[in-house]
């Protein structure tokens, strides 16, 4: 027995070590590949050399490794899908010109960081890259939304301050309301204050919020920090510019230096030039503004923009057949441009055509998202061309999309007064009141209509005078017309003696010199036989002659508007008196 257990013993011992053996030798069979997929890395610089580490890192643990190299060679797959993702998103990102290959490019990224974030659910780089690539046009905000919620709550704000702040930057571009995008801006520039794009983004932001002051601070510390860009100059260019605060010659002055200086670091760029011939055109220096735009024309592919704004600066300096031509060039390649549409509209809104300019402004109403201001421009077009009712439908389609519109709800209650219907009128002209207390004009209507309306109902003296005596006021008692209102309010009142007295103030106030002199001294004659006024106009539709065209010459228009005039003053015809303001 022990001699058996003697010879037994070392055969089971040796048997034990070979399995280990080859147990060894076959976990370490994918070494081979683990070591090229090293050196490969080491010298790694395409989206191929990536690809080709990872496939052997891959086929080296299919293959077999041990805990410690397998563990070494996923390490290895995650840093290169790194790597490749930030490839990528540099250059989708980075490149001078968007690339037309990047959905695809984004594709292939989002492929590899949807496995790095299945890896580590914590890799908060992952989540950041996925955030801007989400962000991008075609891809899905709300996962960009969280994608940068994770990497703000992954990436560390002690080792990875610049990401952290980009992903504050992603998730404040993203969010809509205001004081939450603040947040994030804020967020971002203060874990990054010396990095000009965090500066850049917030200058931007305050400056669409009309914050100026705010918005140059950002922008004078990020020219600071990189002093080359063109666009920031241009930013803060902007910041001035648009900033009424400021006295005019401080503002426009210090626009054109920014603006300057812009067109000195990107001499061949439109932009700047825009601007600046904006500044120049409001400091009265036309030449130089029309020279920007000249070259502005000629820089940019999309020349619609400095053709019309070099048209708006001919029109104001009286230049009309050279902005006609300017308009009629954009129009002949973009026949619903807005921009054009509104300056011609305009221009033969002054020259007294108001057939081209309903028809040019109904071009832009009927257009894409719908606009309540032209919807009013409108309406107060078809006033001017006395259709009081059409321009009712359009004030009305105008206060539908936005009830806050002063000048809708004020040209509205004008053209309910031209037709008779003062309960409306008065109603639009309250609403108007509590949006603009101290408006002359509207003070100066509701009181009328207290005052002399025919419907008892809705005839109130002592409102009208308290409401006429802040009319006069709000105009320094230099007001004819207004004064008037203030008689008429005493008459109602049964105060004829102080409606003489006010009646033959607004007489001497006018000076016999204007259209209503006439009028006041029936008003006159009507308190002195201790008669209150009353008065309804019921102004008929006018037809729109559309004989006339926008291709007619502006200043031809201009003068067959003064012939107009001219003849309706000769046969002593008159305007409606009311509404004056």
């Amino acid at each position: 027995m022990l001699l058996v257990l003697s010879d037994s013993a070392p055969r089971c011992f040796a048997t034990d070590t070979e399995n280990k053996e080859l147990q060894s030798s076959e976990e370490n069979v994918g070494q081979q590949d683990l070591d090229a997929a090293i050196e490969q890395k080491l010298s790694a610089q395409s989206l191929d050399d990536f690809e080709r580490v990872i496939d052997l890192c891959r086929r080296a643990i299919r293959k077999g490794l041990p805990e410690d190299s397998k563990d070494f060679a996923n390490n290895l797959i995650v840093g290169t899908l790194i790597d490749r993702s930030v490839m990528l998103v540099d250059a989708i990102f980075d490149a001078p010109r968007p690339s037309p290959d990047w959905p695809r490019m984004r594709s292939f990224a989002m492929r590899d960081l949807r496995e790095l974030v299945k890896r580590d659910p914590k890799l908060g780089i992952a989540h950041l890259m996925i955030a801007r690539l989400q962000a991008l046009p075609g891809g899905d905000p709300e996962s960009a939304k969280q994608a940068a919620d994770k990497a703000i709550k992954f990436l560390s704000p002690d080792q990875n301050k610049i990401e952290l702040a980009e992903a504050h930057i992603v998730q404040g571009n993203l969010l809509k309301d205001g004081a939450k995008r603040a947040f994030h801006y804020d967020k971002a520039v203060a874990l990054a204050p010396t990095d000009s794009r965090f500066r850049r983004t917030r200058g931007l932001f305050r400056l669409l919020r009309n914050e100026f002051g705010p918005a140059r601070e950002d922008f004078i510390a990020a020219i600071k920090q990189n002093p080359g860009e063109s666009g920031v100059y241009e930013a803060l260019g902007m910041s001035y510019m648009m900033d009424n605060k400021l006295e005019d010659a401080k503002r426009l002055e210090e626009a054109k230096k920014a603006f300057d200086k812009a067109i000195e670091i990107t001499p061949d760029s439109a932009a700047p030039r825009l601007q600046r011939a904006r500044v120049l055109a409001m400091l009265g220096e036309q030449p130089g503004a029309i020279a920007d735009l000249n070259k502005a024309v000629e820089m940019s592919a999309q020349k619609a923009v400095p053709l019309v704004l070099r048209a708006r600066i001919q029109q104001q300096s009286g230049n009309l057949e050279a902005a006609a031509a300017d308009l009629a060039k954009v129009l002949k390649d973009q026949p619903q441009n807005p921009a054009a549409l509104e300056l011609r509209g305009l221009i033969s809104a002054d020259a007294g055509d108001y057939p081209s300019a309903i028809r040019d402004f109904t071009s832009i109403a009927t257009q894409d998202p719908p606009d309540p201001l032209v919807m009013g421009q409108l309406g107060m077009l078809h006033l001017a061309a006395k259709q009081p009712r059409a321009a009712i439908k359009w004030f009305g389609k105008s206060l539908k999309l936005d009830k806050t519109l002063f000048l809708s709800l004020r040209g509205r209650s004008d053209a309910l007064i031209s037709i008779g219907e003062h309960k409306k009128a008065a109603k639009d002209l309250r609403s108007a009141l509590k949006l603009q207390p101290a408006d002359s004009g509207v003070l100066n209507n509701l009181a009328w209509l207290f005052a002399t309306s025919p419907e008892n109902s809705l005839r109130n003296g002592e409102k009208a005078i308290t409401l006429a005596t802040k009319a006069c006021e709000e105009t320094e008692w230099k007001a004819a017309h207004i004064i008037s209102t203030l008689a008429a309010g005493y008459a109602e009142n049964g105060d004829f003696e102080k409606a003489c007295e006010y009646s033959h103030k607004a007489l001497n106030t006018d000076g016999g010199n204007g259209d209503i002199d006439e009028q006041l001294q029936k008003e006159l004659s009507s308190y002195e036989e201790k008669k209150p006024w009353r008065e309804k106009q019921s102004m008929q539709e006018a037809e729109l002659q559309m004989k006339e065209t926008s291709d007619a010459p502006p200043e031809k228009k201009i003068q067959e508007k003064k012939g107009r005039e001219s003849k309706v003053r000769g046969t002593g015809q008159q305007k409606p008196r009311r509404p004056f303001d």
